[in-house]
């Protein structure tokens, strides 16, 4: 039976203030200007609007802190396509451990031993559940002077799947309440 992945699988959306204030406190020295967090990927890479409208992904995979979308419909548009979702959200690795039983629970995500920063590469043999406050600080530390300021990302590539997972320019999921695969071939 296939399983199939919605945006709570995908996103943490649902965070207390004060551990907000916390967790972005850690990354003081990297993020620039006023921002407000949409959403954390389950490998806790921040999305964050700014007050101009765009938004920014601080990755910790990637080691990176860039500018993803100029307005908020930019956004919404890349954020429906499986393509970005595989590349940003890391759909397809939260898939597979899924199906491998490892799901966090409120207030976990994914971490690993040593942050992944810059490598761009994930060893699912290495993943483990952490609480998210954790796992922040534990990169903020370790990405602290290494990630340049936000620079605007490249324009995404061609698309070759249909969207199935919809969020509006708020920042709100148009599909809640059902679920749908992350990855379905397109027509």
């Amino acid at each position: 039976m296939p399983i199939n992945l919605g945006w709570d699988d995908l996103l943490i959306q649902r965070f207390c203030k004060s551990d907000v204030r916390t967790w972005l406190g850690f990354w003081s020295g990297t993020i620039r200007g006023t921002v407000a967090p949409l959403f954390m990927s389950q490998f806790g890479d921040w999305f964050l609007r700014r007050s101009d409208g765009a938004t920014d992904e601080l990755s910790i995979v990637d080691g990176a802190y860039t500018t993803q979308a100029s307005t908020p419909e930019e956004f919404t548009g890349l954020i429906n396509s499986p393509a970005w979702q595989e590349e940003h959200l890391h759909s397809l690795e939260v898939l597979q451990l899924h199906v491998n039983g490892m799901i966090p629970l409120p207030g976990q995500c994914y971490a690993f031993a040593t942050p992944p920063v810059g490598s761009h590469r994930m060893n699912l043999d290495r993943v483990i559940l952490m609480e998210i406050g954790v796992w922040q600080n534990i990169c903020a530390r370790h990405c602290a002077g290494k990630m340049a300021p936000a620079e605007a990302a490249p324009a995404p590539a061609a698309n070759p799947y249909r969207a199935t997972i919809r969020m509006d320019g708020a920042g709100n999921s148009t599909a809640a309440g059902t679920s749908s695969r992350v990855r379905t071939p397109g027509p």
